[in-house]
């Protein structure tokens, strides 16, 4: 009875997955014909411009421009005596937890399981199902972040905005061992740690990392402002500030954008299916579970469920899908439409086609029985020989 409980209470779960997953799907067509509508305004508008000099005249212009990174300023962290020259450095702490992972089983029976993880983050183990797993409720050191505040690609000025979203791939690794020593800790590799010995850590323990951009070449996409960069906001409301590693012209520069907001969207929409799907499953749940009380039923129930499940999440999806379209790309949405109306209407006809034929084939077969009836026909006999008698008058003819 607790299992068939759980299986009804798992209804109310599966119509909250339907709902999200409908909403998610519905959201991520709007945005990508949004991202879609922005890609294709940056093509027909962007100028690419020379890094060298600012030319006034693309004052409040989407630009495209790349050269060399210069940053003359040095950037600290005091807790460890970390100095470096670059436009970006951050510390990142991680502490050594416990982390549950649960899983349900066809008979919607769940065990959990739990391993240690570095984590930044810190897991609240209180909501953990099983007792025994205490997590540290505080961090000893916070995660920061430290930037230039004058970042120059050629005479440009990156802003504050573009300096923070750099990329971080450089490790720092020339730590003050006399500072780390002070400390309690120790360096072990591109860490510093308080764990006694980093490759068999304990709870609780904490492990430290230094990463800073190191670029020497960068690009841009923005609005030229001033000696600097502003947001470029497209026509659909799109938002554009991006800063990217090497050299690359507007049109390369779009193209990643495109290729990005391409993978979000089949993620998207992989996510809100399967959300869906898993909805609808939980509806059936319970027919599966009560079926499940008869061994050889059960097993066939189950697999019908889970076929049903996966036919049905796909097809409101696919229905919400094609909703969306219409209402943000009417064009294509209806267009669509059309070309399944008429899909259906020539599938109606070869069907109504190949019935005529079956019917013709049916009837075919009786003509040569009617001719062998007639072969004894007093009416039909004379009719030989007057095509003969016509042939032989006609001989001279011929």
């Amino acid at each position: 009875m607790k299992k068939i409980g759980n299986s009804f209470s798992g209804i109310i779960g599966g119509i909250i997955f339907i709902i999200i997953g409908v909403v998610l799907l519905w959201w991520n067509e709007g945005n990508n014909v949004k991202n879609l509508k922005t890609t294709a305004e940056m093509s027909k508008t962007v100028i690419n411009v020379s890094s060298d000099k600012i030319d006034p005249q693309n004052e409040g212009k989407l630009i495209a421009t790349n050269g060399k990174v210069t940053n003359e300023e040095e950037l600290s962290d005091s807790l460890f005596n970390v100095t470096i020259k670059t436009p970006l450095l951050k510390r990142i702490v991680e502490v050594y937890q416990w982390e549950e992972e649960s899983n349900t089983d066809s008979d919607n029976h769940t065990t959990y399981t739990y391993h240690k993880v570095w984590k930044s983050d810190l897991i609240d183990s209180s909501s953990f199902n099983k007792s025994g797993y205490d997590n540290p409720t505080t961090k000893e050191y916070d995660d920061t972040e430290y930037a230039s505040t004058l970042v120059n690609v050629g005479a440009f000025e990156l802003s504050d905005e573009q300096i923070r979203s750099l990329s971080t791939e450089g490790v720092y690794n020339s730590f003050d061992e006399a500072k780390v020593t002070e400390m309690n800790y120790t360096v072990s590799g591109n860490y510093v740690t308080n764990s006694k010995d980093i490759n068999k850590p304990e709870i609780g323990d904490v492990r430290i990392q230094y990463v800073y951009n190191n670029s020497t070449e960068l690009s841009v996409l923005a609005v030229q402002n001033g000696h600097s960069f502003k947001t470029f906001v497209s026509q659909a409301g799109k938002k554009v500030n991006r800063v990217m590693d090497g050299i690359k012209s507007g049109e390369e520069m779009i193209n990643v954008i495109k290729t990005e907001n391409k993978i979000l969207k089949w993620v998207l929409r992989l996510v809100g299916v399967i959300a869906v799907i898993a909805g609808v499953a939980a509806l059936f749940k319970p027919l599966s579970t009560i079926a499940s009380f008869v061994p050889i039923l059960g097993g066939l129930v189950d697999m019908a469920v889970g076929l049903v499940a996966f036919i049905l999440g796909l097809a409101i999806s696919l229905v919400v899908i094609s909703i969306a379209w219409i209402r943000f790309r009417p064009v294509l949405g209806i267009g669509l439409l059309v070309v399944v109306a008429a899909l259906v209407f020539i599938l109606i006809k070869k069907s109504k086609s190949k019935k005529s034929e079956t019917v013709n084939m049916q009837v075919t077969p009786e003509i040569p029985e009617v001719k062998e009836n007639n072969s004894n026909n007093m009416n039909v006999t004379p009719e030989i020989p007057e095509v003969k008698e016509n042939n032989q008058d006609n001989n001279i003819q011929l």
